[in-house]
Parts: C-alpha cells; sequence; structure tokens
C-alpha cells in the first residue's frame, strides 16, 4: 500500500491485515485503498474500524432501498428458515408472484419472463432470442455501451475494450458495435438535432457495410451508462427503433443499471417513449441477490422455444429466496411511490450538482435522470479533455470525507440509494465540494488510474 494513502486512511492492524489476506487468495478488482465494509445500514457503509460512508453506489446499482431493509430482512430471515433453493426444473410461488408483478409494470405485449442469474446471462438469452426468431447472424450494439463480461456479451461491449485482448476464437463472432452513440457533450457538431441526424446516418452506414445483412438484434441501454452516461434524445431512440424494423430485428433494452425507478421512471426506456422487443433487468430490481431475467412478448418464446438452447434453466434460475426478497423490493417500491420520490429528490440532486459543477473548471458536465448521474472530470471546460487521473484522485479524496463512490476513468457516478433525503444530498455534495478542492490543489502526487476498475484502460484516453 502507497505510504501517503496509508497515513491518511489510518488503516488498524486488522484493516491492513485483511487486505494483505485479500490479495493472496481473491482475483478481483479492487480500488486503492482496499477498504472492507462490515455493514451497511441504509445509505451508510461501515468499515471494520468503525468509519462510516455514504454508498453512492448503491452496491453497485443493486440496493434502490439501500442496505438493511427491516422489510427486506424480515423477507430474507423467514426465507431462510423455510426455502431457499431449488432446481430449476420446479417453480414455486414467489417466482411466479415476482414475474406477475414485473410484467404488469411493463407496457405492449413484454409479459414472459426467462429468469437468470447475472446480468450477461440475461443479455446473452435476450440475444438468443433475437437469433431464434429472426434467423439473423449479427447482434448490433452502441459504441460506448456495456453489456457483461461473459463471452457474448463481452462481445457486444465496447467499453473496456482491454478486457477482449487475448479472447481470439473464443469472442462471439455474430457481433457489430456499430450503432453511434449520441454523445453530444463531444460531438462534432453542436447542434443536437444534427449530430442525431449524423449518428442515425453513420449509423445506417455501418450497418450496411459492416454487417453480414443478416441482422437479428440490437442491443443498448437507453442511457449508456459505463461509457460516459450518454443520455440520448427522444429523437434518437425513435430513429434506432425505426432502424431496427428496417432490418427486420429486435430492439433489445439492457435495463441493467436503471430500473427500477433509479431515473425517476420505474424503468428508463419510458423517459422515450419507444417500445422494445426485449427488455433485460438484473441489478436494482434484484435488491442485491443473484436475479436478473429477459422480458419478452409469448410469441417470440414460443417461436425460439427448443432452439438456440431456450428456454434457459440453470441451476439457480427459480431460486426461492431471491425472488422472494425481489418480490418485496418492488412491492415496497409500488406502495411507497418511490419512483415519483427519486424523481423529485434527483431535482434536487441535479441544482446541487449545478453549483457545484460552477464552483470547480474540473467538472466539464455532468450528466443523467433523477438519482443516477455522471460527473464528466475534465482538464479544463474548453479543450474538454478527460481527466482521469484528477477522478481518482477526487474518488480517493472523497472516501476520506466518508463518500464511497465509482469512478472509471473520468466519468464519476453519484448513484445513491432511492432512500436518501435532500438533507443528505446537501452533505454529501458539500463533502464532494471540500473533495474536488483538495485533489485539485494536489497535483504532486501522480496516481495509476489504471487499476482502478475492470473497464480502465492503460491505453491512452483520447478526447
Amino acid at each position: 500500500m502507497d505510504k501517503q494513502i496509508e497515513k491518511a486512511f489510518s488503516f488498524s492492524k486488522n484493516h491492513k491485515e485483511l487486505m494483505e489476506r485479500d490479495s493472496k487468495v481473491i482475483s478481483g478488482w479492487r480500488y486503492e485503498p482496499s477498504v472492507f465494509f462490515e455493514r451497511g445500514e441504509g445509505v451508510k457503509l461501515f468499515d471494520v474500524d468503525g468509519n462510516e460512508y455514504y454508498d453512492l453506489s448503491s452496491g453497485m446499482m443493486s440496493l434502490p432501498l439501500g442496505h438493511a431493509h427491516p422489510e427486506l430482512c424480515e423477507t430474507i430471515k423467514s426465507m431462510a428458515d423455510r426455502f431457499h433453493h431449488q432446481s430449476s426444473w420446479y417453480s414455486n410461488p414467489w417466482t411466479v408472484e415476482l414475474a406477475e408483478l414485473i410484467v404488469s409494470t411493463l407496457p405492449g405485449d413484454l409479459n414472459i419472463i426467462n429468469f437468470a442469474v447475472t446480468g450477461s446471462e440475461a443479455n446473452e438469452i435476450a440475444m438468443r432470442m433475437a437469433l431464434g426468431y429472426t434467423g439473423g447472424f449479427d447482434i448490433c450494439s452502441v459504441v460506448r455501451g456495456l453489456h457483461g463480461g461473459s463471452l457474448a456479451a463481452e462481445a457486444v461491449t465496447s467499453v473496456g475494450g482491454g478486457r477482449k485482448k487475448g479472447l481470439g476464437p473464443l469472442s462471439f463472432p455474430a457481433k457489430s458495435n456499430c450503432i453511434i452513440a449520441p454523445f453530444y457533450y463531444r460531438a462534432p457538431v453542436e447542434d443536437q438535432d444534427e449530430w442525431d441526424r449524423i449518428s442515425l446516418q453513420l449509423t445506417r452506414e455501418l450497418l450496411e457495410y459492416t454487417t453480414s445483412q443478416e441482422v437479428a438484434g440490437i442491443i443498448m441501454e437507453p442511457m449508456m451508462v459505463p461509457g460516459g452516461m450518454i443520455v440520448p434524445s427522444k429523437k434518437w431512440v425513435e430513429g434506432i427503433r425505426e432502424i431496427a424494423d428496417e432490418w427486420e430485428a429486435l430492439l433489445i433494452f439492457d435495463e441493467m443499471q436503471l430500473a427500477p425507478s433509479r431515473t425517476g421512471k420505474m424503468w428508463g426506456f419510458e423517459h422515450f417513449g419507444v417500445q422494445p422487443d426485449i427488455v433485460t433487468f438484473g441489478k436494482g430490481i434484484s435488491a442485491g441477490f443473484a436475479n436478473c431475467g429477459t422480458v419478452t412478448s409469448q410469441e417470440i418464446v414460443d417461436k425460439c422455444k427448443g432452439n438456440k438452447g431456450l428456454p434457459w434453466a440453470g441451476t439457480y434460475n427459480n431460486d426461492p429466496l431471491p425472488a422472494a426478497v425481489a418480490l418485496k423490493q418492488l412491492q415496497i417500491i409500488i406502495r411507497d411511490d418511490v419512483t415519483e420520490k427519486a424523481a423529485k429528490v434527483g431535482d434536487f440532486l441535479e441544482q446541487k450538482l449545478i453549483k457545484l459543477q460552477n464552483s470547480h473548471e474540473c467538472i466539464g458536465d455532468f450528466r443523467g435522470h433523477g438519482l443516477y448521474r455522471m460527473l464528466d472530470i475534465v482538464v479544463d471546460r474548453n479543450s474538454k479533455t478527460p481527466n482521469p487521473e484528477l477522478a481518482e484522485r477526487i474518488r480517493r479524496e472523497a472516501m476520506k470525507e466518508g463518500i464511497a463512490m465509482i469512478a472509471v476513468k473520468n466519468y464519476m457516478r453519484i448513484c445513491p440509494p432511492l432512500i436518501i433525503t435532500e438533507n443528505q444530498i446537501d452533505d454529501i455534495v458539500g463533502r464532494l465540494d471540500k473533495s474536488i478542492t483538495r485533489a485539485v490543489n494536489n497535483q504532486t502526487q501522480k496516481i495509476d488510474y489504471s487499476a482502478s476498475s475492470s473497464l480502465a484502460s492503460i491505453e491512452r484516453i483520447k478526447k
């Protein structure tokens, strides 16, 4: 561990021993310093030394109701004593009720679910459905999109491309990252409508000349979070729907990071008024358990049955305990109008971030909806040059202020549990203000941001 970091955080002997043990037996990404948390409550995390931190990642977007919600804890205890695992060849009442409640929140004929364990798995199921239903070959995705880390999901992911190195023939061949994201902040033209037009035109060109001419599906996040929290216009999303129809391809919306309620809508795609053919979910709906899935129409399911390994049934796909917890959480979200509250508190957060941006030249832009925002950290606003090293320095300073957040390259996420209050938002932004000031004033310490995340890259980051 860096001596400066060790001194700044004053970790106990026990804490440092855990860091050492972790590094010897577990392969995985760890932020530096590797803080060990042992408890969560509401919007807070507590490390093994008793220090408390605001959780600005909501457990990687998986805990909309925060940590240790009493009703969810009671559900966990009840199911642990009763029924926690079964074969996926059978069902249970909680899985059925969860599926019924999820589809009741969706429009159109999105009314049947294939459950999965991970988001990658759910997205692969969606791709199998597109291939099976259309008979096509290519699955096309958005540049700056991310859909998972398994082989097929990695193949349609363009963010964190360094992870693909060495995969070679293992990579899913039927893919093309050829949808041009409408990244307005760094677009070559200032007019948003004009960039929408250019982006869609370039997308049509790439589909024509970089695919097999047999496009089965287009997969995209309604808001492209890992690639920079790119929020498209309604016009652009409508254009992608038209392109999918032109190619007789299925449109898949990856809602892993957006549903439920995080953007101020139950589903992120509701901001755009466009109907997808398939929706995938996980993270927030799972309530922190391994409960993800793919939602589509009965027509698509019927045509795909017995084709492309569908329906998919893994060992843990219909487990009762995760289903019961996810069901209880969604019931609470609907009962307590959490979606509306997320929109309201999200508006308050936006106003606070406007003031924060005005105070710091390094915040080039911030984007998002509801309680999912992202700071774009730059060298200066004029050049808009990404500054990932400063972003990592800010993240470390924020840890000293009792804030645990995600920084990937120059993008810093603000996605607290949806139960957060305006007073807590006010406190958080005040701490971030201090953190940014210290980080900007300390330009002597070089930081290797490349190891901070699986999505970070050692390659040069370009504008």
